[in-house]
């Protein structure tokens, strides 16, 4: 029997309220990576580089690096800016480390590059300092991703919740490449390289682990896409998405703890509170949607089971390892949620009060002690994809220019290059 002869048109609004979006795609947010020193990559190549070519790409480098710097370091952080600024710099500085791999010899410098970095993602980050040309390749890759990540929070707080999930999948993306591509090619097994003396992001399992928490973020910003439309959304589907968001979230969390603890160990302690905060309301809204969908197809008991499990979800838990979520009011970071989730609690309530009356009173349907795992989701859906990333491919420049080269043509010049770097002559 539908129940839409007895629904009570000038009863109390039961469609799900405001709370439950803003609930919903809440994250942290994270900063874009700082340059702490300038370098000049003319000054450095001033003998190696005297090649016309050379010098105007070192010249181009010490210009573009020093915008990227600008947009790191500004006060006032502009997403656009460091996302293009980054894209700039990425086959600048990918030519020159190339140049320098296939001509070991040649490259000389005439003064040291020492390259310092600050964390996006920890809580106090200190400067790490290295020679190596591909650490700021690396940091350079790293200040797109956080800049996608910047940009997908600023899109969120606007409502662009479309907008903001395809920024957090390109960041997504871009993570992904740098655990499983460049960050491997560079911190191998038995080379030289200590990443615990590198920014967080430098660490592969810490991109891995990233990665996935941003399509977590993204799939949150799907979620509110849908709530967002007028009319009444698929709460079937929703519930589905809610859950994987939740599994998502508990996965990140056990990457850190098992492959990447130490750079775990130096990010905010708040933002691990927000994430449990996320896991345990994500939960709740999935047995919230689940609960709509049983309604609207008349399995009433199975339904007013569920919402009462999701309201028990919502519940301050008793202690940090009791179920529920963080307490609100004792932790800053979720205190500007407090309005947001009373609501939320109030509309679960009534909802509930809602159904019981009428199912008390028109369909009589029996209501179980325990919602039977086959009426229950036992995993999620995760429907986000990765936007691919990649460098753009580069050629190398002469170095130290060799006495007679000028008598040689380019291509006499790139087929010998390419001829050295086919035969691994590193």
């Amino acid at each position: 029997m539908s129940n839409i002869f007895y629904r009570d048109h000038t009863g109390p609004n039961v469609d799900h309220p405001d709370s439950c979006i803003r609930l919903a795609c809440a994250v942290h947010r994270f900063k874009v990576p700082k340059m702490d020193r300038q370098v000049s990559f003319a000054k450095s190549f001033k003998t190696a580089g005297q090649a016309d070519k050379t010098r105007k790409l070192m010249l181009n480098a010490d210009d573009v690096r020093g915008r990227l710097y600008d947009a790191l370091n500004a006060e006032r952080t502009s997403s656009e800016r460091v996302i293009s600024e980054a894209k700039r710099f990425q086959p600048i500085i990918n030519t020159i480390l190339l140049s320098c791999k296939v001509q070991p010899e040649e490259a000389q410098l005439n003064e040291r590059l020492v390259f310092g970095w600050k964390s996006g993602v920890e809580e106090s980050p200190q400067s790490f300092k290295s020679e190596a040309i591909m650490y700021d390749l690396v940091m350079t890759v790293v200040s797109e991703g956080l800049g996608k990540v910047t940009s997908a929070t600023e899109n969120s707080v606007q409502g662009e919740f479309a907008a903001s999930s395809r920024d957090y999948a390109a960041a997504a993306g871009i993570f992904t490449f740098l655990s499983e591509d460049l960050l491997p090619k560079w911190i191998s097994k038995g080379s030289s390289v200590d990443e615990q003396q590198l920014p967080s992001e430098c660490h592969a399992a810490m991109a891995k682990a990233l990665a996935n928490l941003f399509m977590a973020n993204g799939q949150q910003m799907a979620i509110a896409t849908v709530l967002i439309k007028p009319g009444t959304p698929n709460y079937s589907l929703l519930g589905k998405l809610c859950l994987g968001v939740a599994d998502q979230l508990e996965e990140f969390v056990s990457q850190l703890r098992r492959d990447a603890y130490v750079q775990m160990a130096r990010m905010d302690k708040e933002f691990f509170t927000l994430t449990t905060f996320q896991i345990n309301v994500q939960k709740s809204l999935s047995l919230y949607f689940q609960a709509r969908a049983f309604w609207d197809a008349c399995e009433y008991g199975i339904a007013i089971a569920l919402m009462s499990e999701a309201s028990v979800a919502l519940r301050t838990r008793e202690s940090d390892a009791a179920p529920g979520i963080p307490d609100v009011a004792r932790n800053p970071i979720l205190k500007v949620m407090q309005k947001d989730l009373d609501d939320l609690r109030q509309h679960m309530a009534l909802l509930l009060r809602t159904w019981e009356k009428d199912n008390s009173s028109v369909f009589f349907d029996t209501v179980p002690q325990r919602v039977p795992s086959s009426k229950k989701l036992q995993e999620g859906f995760q429907m986000m994809k990765k936007t691919e990333f990649t460098l753009d491919e580069v050629e190398p420049v002469l170095l130290k220019l060799p006495q007679g080269a000028l008598l040689r043509s380019d291509s006499d010049l790139a087929r010998e290059l390419q001829e050295r770097l086919n035969c691994g002559n590193e």
